[in-house]
């Protein structure tokens, strides 16, 4: 797998649920298996700032997808499989802790899987620069 297509998965990934999580926080509990009623607007504004966190990183996947091999460019892909085996790693203690919704298991795999990318496509292409 090359690391620009990943750049391009991370970036429809984070920008879907950037913009999903900034827009309808209430449908986002709905998914999770709470009651929209009962949320705080605290929480709601919780949702929202990490919308717009997902939409943030899911901009810098966009643009940096396309940028020739670099330093820089190994930094960002080395940070982002960082990042989604956090996110899956967290996401399968949900599965565990949280049964009220499949969600975190469905997300913990694609998260998985997107991190297990990164890390092949990083590695991938930070041997072919060295050579």
């Amino acid at each position: 797998m090359k690391l620009n297509v990943m750049f391009t998965i991370a970036a429809a990934y984070g920008i879907l649920l950037g913009l999903f999580l900034r827009l309808a926080p209430g449908a986002a509990f709905a998914l999770g298996g709470m009651l929209t009623e009962t949320m705080p607007s605290s929480l709601s504004m919780v949702v929202r700032f990490t919308g717009v966190e997902e939409l943030g990183l899911g901009i810098i996947a966009w643009l940096v997808r396309n940028t020739d091999a670099s330093k820089a460019r190994d930094a960002v892909a080395l940070g982002f499989t960082v990042y989604f085996a956090l996110h899956a790693l967290t996401s399968l203690y949900g599965a565990f802790t949280d049964t009220s919704t499949s969600g975190h298991s469905f997300m913990a795999i694609l998260q998985g899987l997107i991190a297990v990318g990164f890390f092949i496509a990083g590695r991938a292409s930070m041997s072919a620069q060295t050579s």
